[in-house]
C-alpha cells in the first residue's frame, strides 16, 4: 500500500468523486496490469435500488471495498452505499444527498437546498439518460461550477452507469499544486489566495512566487529555486491516465499512471497488493482499497528523484513517507 502512488493520483481521484456518482465498476478486464484501452469515455457501472419512502423518491448505489487487516484480504461487492433523493421535473433531474438518519426518521426533503441537476429527456422517468448540467444550490445559492469532469449517467432497471471525461479547461496545475506543496512543503495552500482564475497567488512569507500558471503547467520560485510543473490527464475507456512533469536546476522528475475501480474479488488479493492503492484507514486501522492502478509506474523512482530535486531546499519538509 505504497503511500507514493497515493500521492500520483490523489488529484485525478479527488475530481471524479466530487463530479460524478461513481462507483464499483464493470470493465471487460481481467487484469489491472493489462494493456492501454482506447480513449473515450471512462465507464463506471454499479449496482443500484429505487425505492419511494415517505413519499420521496430514492436511488441507492453501490461499489466493492477491499480490505486489508493484518495481511488477510476481505472483498465486499457493496461495501460501501451512497443514497440521494430525486425530484424530476420535465427534462430536469435534481438529485439530493440524503443522510442515513434524514432517510430512516423520513425527514421532509427542502427542494431548495443542495442539490445538483442533470438533464434530460425521459418523460418525467429517472430511467435513461442524463447529462450533467454542473449546476445547482449549494450553501443557499445557484452555483454553476466548472466542468472538470464531463459526465452522462445512464439509469437502469438495478445499476447506474456513468461516463465520464476530463474537461481539457480543467485547472489541474491548482489540483495538482494543493497536493505538491502540501505532500512536500507540508502547507496547505487553501490558507492562501487564488486569483479570478482560480491560480495560487504568490506567497512571499513562504519565498514563493509564480512567473506562469496556465491549467495544465506552472512555473513557481521556491526560496530561490525555479520549478516548472506540467500535468496532463485524459480518460480511457476502462481508466484515468495521468502524467506528472517537474523540472528544475536541470533535472526532471516524471511519472505517469492509470487506474481504475476495484470491481472484482480477484483484485482484492495479495497477488494484486502491488496495484491497490490506500484510501483510508477504518476506525480498526485497516487498510481500505477502492482504487487499483492498472501499471505499477515508475512511483519509487519518482520518489526518489522528487527527493533528490529538493532536499538542499530549506522549504522542503515532505510528509513521512
Amino acid at each position: 500500500m505504497a503511500s507514493i502512488k497515493n500521492k500520483l493520483n490523489h488529484i485525478f481521484i479527488a475530481a471524479i468523486a466530487s463530479a460524478a456518482l461513481v462507483g464499483c465498476g464493470d470493465d471487460s478486464s481481467t487484469n489491472p496490469g493489462s494493456q492501454s484501452g482506447e480513449r473515450g469515455a471512462f465507464r463506471v457501472a454499479r449496482p443500484a435500488v429505487y425505492e419511494t419512502k415517505g413519499g420521496i423518491n430514492y436511488f441507492t448505489y453501490y461499489w466493492g471495498k477491499c480490505t486489508i487487516t493484518n495481511g488477510q484480504y476481505n472483498w465486499d461487492p457493496k461495501g460501501s452505499t451512497d443514497r440521494s433523493a430525486y425530484i424530476i421535473s420535465k427534462d430536469t433531474l435534481k438529485v439530493y444527498y440524503r443522510s442515513t438518519e434524514e432517510y430512516e426518521h423520513d425527514t421532509p426533503l427542502d427542494e431548495n437546498v443542495n442539490y445538483f441537476m442533470y438533464g434530460g429527456n425521459n418523460n418525467n422517468s429517472i430511467f435513461g439518460n442524463w447529462d450533467a448540467v454542473h449546476c445547482g444550490i449549494r450553501d443557499g445559492q445557484y452555483k454553476c461550477g466548472t466542468q472538470e469532469i464531463n459526465g452522462s449517467y445512464e439509469f437502469k432497471q438495478d445499476s447506474v452507469i456513468t461516463y465520464m471525461t476530463i474537461d481539457p479547461n480543467f485547472n489541474l496545475i491548482n489540483s495538482f499544486l494543493h497536493t505538491f506543496f502540501h505532500d512536500y512543503f507540508s502547507f496547505c495552500t487553501d490558507d492562501y489566495d487564488t486569483d479570478e482564475k482560480g491560480n495560487l497567488k504568490d506567497i512571499p512569507e513562504r519565498g514563493i512566487s509564480f512567473s506562469f500558471q496556465s491549467n495544465k503547467t506552472a512555473t513557481v520560485t521556491i526560496q530561490g529555486q525555479v520549478v516548472k510543473i506540467d500535468v496532463d490527464a485524459y480518460t480511457e475507456t476502462n481508466a484515468i491516465h495521468s502524467f506528472y512533469s517537474i523540472s528544475s536546476n536541470g533535472k526532471k522528475c516524471s511519472a505517469d499512471g492509470r487506474f481504475g475501480y476495484v470491481n472484482k474479488a480477484e483484485y482484492c488479493s495479495e497477488a494484486y497488493k502491488d496495484y491497490l492503492t490506500n484510501d483510508n484507514l477504518d476506525y480498526k486501522g485497516s487498510d481500505i482499497s477502492t482504487y487499483y492502478l492498472r501499471d505499477k509506474g515508475n512511483y519509487e523512482e519518482y520518489s526518489n528523484c522528487i527527493k533528490s530535486l529538493f532536499e538542499n531546499n530549506p522549504a522542503y519538509n515532505p510528509e513521512e513517507q
